[in-house]
C-alpha cells in the first residue's frame, strides 16, 4: 500500500487527498492519504519523523510550508529551483524527500481542458510569489503571445521577470489589455476581499483564472461572471493537478 500525507495550517478545506485516492486506486493502487494539520513552528520535527517513517512514501504540501520545507528535502525539481516552492514530495534513492511543484501545469491544464488557447493569448498574472512563479513558468513553457506580471513589490516583478526572460516573452505589466487573467494572490481566500483587477481589464478579457481554490465565489469570479467572461476556479486547477501529482508519485525519477 502507498501512504501518503499531505501538510498544512489549516487543512480543512482541502480537496487534493480524495481525489488522489480516487485517481490512483483507480489505477489498481491501494493507497491512504492522511491530512495533518503541521504549525509552522512544528515543521522541523514533523520532518525528521516522516523522513524517519518508511511507511511514508511522500507528502502533499499546501501553505504555509510550500516554501520552508525545502531545506528538509534531498533533491528538488528544476521548476521548484526557480519557483522556490513544493506542493509534493516523494522518497528519493537516498531514502530522504525530493520534490516538485505542480500549480503551474495545474493552472495551465485547467485552461486547456476549458479550450482556453494559452499559446495564443497576452496574459496578466497577478502576484509572482508561491504559486505564482511555477505559474509563470508553466505559461512560458506551454508558449504564449506575452506573459505579463503584476505585484505589490515593483522589486519583487523586477526580479521575477529576469529570471524568467530566458523561458518565453515575459515583462512587467504596463497597462495594455490582455485576453487571460490570472490570480495567483490570496485576493479571495477571505470574505470581503477585493478583486486584484478592476471591472474594465474583466470586461476586455476572454477568460479570467482564479487560483483561489476556497471559496469557490470569489470577488473576481463574480466580476467575471457579471460580465459574461469564463471563469476557471481554483477548484478546476485542483482537479487540473491529480493526475501529473499521481504519476509523478509512483514515477522513479525527480523530474516533472
Amino acid at each position: 500500500m502507498k501512504r501518503y500525507v499531505m501538510i498544512g495550517a489549516p487543512v480543512t478545506t482541502v480537496r487534493t487527498p480524495a481525489l488522489l485516492t480516487e485517481y490512483l486506486r483507480g489505477l489498481g493502487i491501494a493507497v491512504e492519504i492522511e491530512t495533518r494539520h503541521v504549525d509552522p513552528g512544528d515543521l522541523d520535527a514533523f520532518m525528521a519523523s516522516a523522513t524517519a517513517d518508511k511507511s511514508i512514501d511522500g507528502l502533499l504540501v499546501t501553505m504555509p510550508h510550500k516554501r520552508t520545507i525545502i531545506p528538509h528535502l534531498e533533491a528538488i525539481s528544476q521548476v521548484v529551483k526557480r519557483a522556490g516552492s513544493v506542493n509534493a514530495a516523494k522518497r528519493g534513492p537516498g531514502g530522504r524527500f525530493v520534490g516538485a511543484q505542480y500549480d503551474g501545469i495545474a493552472l495551465v491544464n485547467a485552461l486547456l481542458v476549458r479550450d482556453v488557447p494559452v499559446a495564443a493569448s497576452n496574459i496578466l498574472l497577478a502576484g509572482i510569489g508561491g504559486a505564482g512563479l511555477p505559474i509563470a513558468q508553466a505559461i512560458l513553457a506551454h508558449g504564449c503571445k506575452r506573459l505579463a506580471i503584476s505585484d505589490a513589490s515593483t522589486e519583487v516583478v523586477a526580479k521575477a521577470v529576469a529570471s524568467l526572460r530566458d523561458l518565453g516573452p515575459v515583462a512587467a505589466y504596463d497597462g495594455d489589455d490582455n485576453d487571460i487573467l490570472v490570480n495567483a494572490t490570496p485576493l479571495g481566500m477571505r470574505d470581503g476581499d477585493p478583486s486584484p483587477f478592476d471591472e474594465a481589464q474583466i470586461a476586455k478579457a476572454a477568460c479570467v483564472a482564479d487560483i483561489v481554490a476556497d471559496p469557490p465565489k470569489t470577488r473576481l469570479a463574480a466580476m467575471a461572471r457579471h460580465a459574461n467572461v469564463p471563469v476557471v476556479t481554483g477548484r478546476d486547477m485542483v482537479g487540473s493537478q491529480v493526475k501529473p501529482i499521481g504519476d509523478w508519485l509512483l514515477a522513479a525519477g525527480l523530474e516533472q
